[in-house]
């Protein structure tokens, strides 16, 4: 395709919506990364995640990073790979991998190890119940994972995912957030249902046939 015919699409794309969804994105991408400033809105070199997705655009129109709609026929979706290579890079810089040695107990003897009534008292789960809520952490992540996998490819499912991650779940907030009709909401919802009730099904058999 010539750069003109590229161009003409990229003059003619819906970028209120693109820009919306696309910075959405971003936000919610850095989240699944711990950062050295604490917080997902603070990335190295002092950018946010709205800065990383107007970064993209930019580099879709300057042609740095060329958009072929013949192999990639969804813009949006081009546009989100750069955002999750420009999250990553950043995630892999020497900037936010520089770390602050711990400080060293100088007398180890002087530790004391908590009873089950001072765990009870500061309101802290004892190692047996941290172990527990760790193998449920990890059967929930691994729910999330495959169910993404499971919706990958399915731009609507993939974005209503991520509005319920956020706790974002009524039909009517979601469609006045992202402009659908509620009708589409209930229809995504009830699919992304029977998605998850088979992936469940799935790791429960896995679980049982490791046991």
């Amino acid at each position: 395709m010539q750069k003109d015919d590229v161009l003409d699409l990229l003059e003619a794309a819906d970028w209120k919506d693109i820009i919306f969804r696309l910075t959405y994105y971003a936000v919610w991408r850095a989240r699944r990364f711990r950062w050295r400033s604490g917080t997902p809105e603070i990335l190295p070199g002092g950018k946010t995640p709205e800065d990383l997705a107007l970064a993209a655009i930019g580099k879709v129109w300057s042609g740095t990073r060329d958009w072929d709609p013949q192999r990639y026929p969804v813009l949006l979706k081009h546009l989100m790979w750069i955002v999750d290579s420009d999250i990553e890079h950043l995630h892999s810089s020497a900037e936010h991998n520089e770390t602050e040695r711990m400080p060293e107990v100088e007398d180890k003897a002087s530790v004391e190890i908590p009873t089950s009534q001072a765990y009870e008292a500061a309101k802290i789960l004892t190692p047996e119940e941290e172990l527990v809520a760790l193998e449920q952490r990890d059967l929930e992540e691994r729910m999330k994972c495959e169910l993404y996998a499971a919706v990958k490819g399915n731009d609507d499912l993939e974005f209503l995912l991520m509005w319920i991650e956020e706790g974002i779940d009524k039909p009517e907030e979601i469609a006045a957030r992202t402009g659908w009709d509620v009708s589409k909401v209930y229809n995504l919802k009830r699919m992304l249902l029977r998605k998850a009730t088979k992936v469940g099904k799935a790791l429960k058999k896995q679980e049982e046939e490791a046991r």
